[in-house]
């Protein structure tokens, strides 16, 4: 049986094991450990609140990690309490980052989805979170935001630790925390998005790689101390393995304008544990021996707390004072196949290639009698993708739309001659108008926004000059009467007799078959007089 602790992703119990007492440490030697204000949402509510002693324990020298009480645990408490905090350090504008919330995996800690998702709150989206959350449904921590060393721009520290090794990196963003031109989240990001939007910076020196590492270390300690104590002796004897400490553990630390070094969340935990098996060894062992445990994974190291993939993020300055910056990309449908995606994937094509794709389309349709548009429309879905799938994916929407404004036609003229495509854009074009602007180069250079998988299809048409291969209906008959050789009959074809030849199953057969004939003079060599 594994503790709550190992996993992967945001774990609730990392924060409830820091808070917890050790019964044999005294307060005086509690670890320095700080936490800024953390609360834990469990389905839209809060569920716990973990903060860090203003006082700072017994001495003042010293920190306490404390939780609140369960009748502060109120939404107007929360926001009021994190932005009188954020206002401490000076006057908090509509545009300063005040928290930020974690959303946990759908999978949890222990499954394969561990990634989470982070989303920054100014004053306002802080105050819309905190009362649509209960709607949401969502599990997390929101945490207050540090105002980081030197208060120009976001940084944060990540360290691997091992009880023999730890590995740490920073990164900074590249936008300053205050500049307006930017939206909120290229202000803030630092591991959790893109490296192209923060910079790596060295931790020189060997004073606060040191003091990282011996937090890491405190943690370690401190969390094995409370988990042993926890696991009584009558309840170990209920649990397969019997816990030994922290093995292995990341975690993201800030440096706030005062220097001090503040515990944000822990990304990857690896438990050290000891099977039922290896008891009868351990009563063997001397009091002096150390205690040989099991790691059963790696650590993970991988960044696990991401940007949304509905993040809209930008590097280019807004200088409009009027445009209101938002990091959320608008969901839009396509016109050209009908589906649902980001408007940051869509890709401009010009009328020109449509009307073309459109035509030539209709050419086809045309070479056949049984496929003519003014008999069989819409198109089937044969024609359709042979024609790239494209195209056509609001057609039955305007159909319907054309029989209830003209109901004494079957198909209305315009669904004819006008590509659904800029139907779609211009609802009130009709054929005047649209055989008037068919010649005209400032209407054919119109682009129209289309998803990406529409736009490749429309740029590998345009590449083969719109080159659409007729779909050919297959038959049950294999081969005419008297030609062994043919596989198929041509569309709506009957053979000349109910004699039917049978494609050989042999291979070497059927190449003997479909061999050419030779000419008699080489099968049979003249004589010799």
């Amino acid at each position: 049986m594994s503790h709550a602790l190992a996993g992967d992703g945001i774990n609730f119990s990392f924060f409830n094991l820091l808070w917890s007492k050790s019964n044999n440490n005294d307060e005086s030697k509690a670890p320095l450990l700080r936490v800024p204000d953390t609360v834990v949402f469990l389905f839209g509510l809060p569920h716990q609140w973990y903060f860090t002693s203003k006082n700072g324990g017994p001495n003042r020298d010293q920190t306490m990690i404390l939780r609140k009480r369960r009748t502060n645990l109120t939404l107007e408490n929360i926001e009021e309490v994190f932005l009188d905090k954020a206002s401490s350090r000076g006057t908090v504008g509509d545009d300063y980052i005040v928290a930020y919330f974690i959303e946990q995996g759908q999978g949890g800690t222990e499954s394969g989805d561990s990634c989470c998702n982070i989303e920054y709150f100014d004053p306002r989206s802080l105050h819309d979170f905190l009362q649509s959350c209960s709607k949401t449904n969502k599990s997390g921590i929101l945490q207050r935001f540090i105002n980081p060393h030197g208060s120009r721009h976001n940084s944060q520290i990540r360290a691997m630790w091992t009880p023999k090794l730890c590995l740490q990196e920073r990164r900074r963003t590249k936008q300053n925390l205050h500049d307006t031109r930017f939206a909120l989240f290229e202000r803030a990001i630092t591991f959790d998005g893109p490296e192209i939007h923060s910079v790596s910076v060295p931790l020189r020196g060997t004073v606060l790689a040191g003091r990282i590492q011996s937090i890491c270390t405190e943690i370690s300690k401190h969390i094995t101390k409370v988990v042993q104590e926890d696991t009584s002796s009558k309840r170990r004897n209920d649990v397969g393995k019997s816990f030994l400490g922290v093995a292995r553990m990341v975690v993201n630390f800030k440096v706030d304008g005062n220097g001090r070094i503040w515990i944000l969340w822990s990304d990857s935990v690896r438990l050290e544990s000891m099977s039922r098996d290896n008891t009868s060894i351990l009563s063997k062992l001397e009091p002096s021996t150390p205690l040989q445990g099991s790691i059963s994974e790696p650590l993970n190291m991988d960044t696990l707390v991401e940007l949304p993939a509905s993040t809209k993020l930008s590097q280019i300055p807004n200088h409009s004072t009027a445009l209101k910056l938002d990091n959320k990309m608008k969901v839009a449908s396509c016109p050209s196949c009908s589906k649902e995606d980001y408007d940051l994937h869509f890709q401009a094509v010009p009328f020109k290639t449509i009307i073309q794709h459109f035509e030539t389309m209709l050419d086809m349709l045309r070479s056949h009698e049984e496929s003519h548009p003014s008999k069989v429309w819409p198109p089937e879905d044969r024609f359709i993708q042979a024609a790239g799938g494209i195209g056509f994916g609001m057609l039955s929407s305007q159909l319907v739309q054309d029989r209830e404004t003209q109901s004494t036609t079957r198909v209305a003229e315009e669904s004819l001659s006008i590509p659904p495509v800029i139907r779609q854009i211009h609802p009130k074009l009709r054929v005047k108008g649209f055989q008037m602007y068919r010649s005209d180069p400032s209407f054919l250079f119109k682009t129209c926004n289309v998803c990406e998988d529409c736009y490749l299809a429309y740029a590998q048409l345009t590449s083969s000059n719109f080159m659409m291969t007729r779909p050919i209906e297959i038959t049950d008959a294999t081969a005419f009467e008297g030609n062994p050789t043919s596989t198929s009959y041509p569309v709506h074809a009957t053979p000349k007799s109910k004699r039917v030849y049978k494609r050989p199953d042999n291979d070497a057969t059927r190449l003997f078959l479909e061999a050419p004939q030779l000419p008699h003079a080489i099968t049979e060599p003249p004589k010799d007089d």
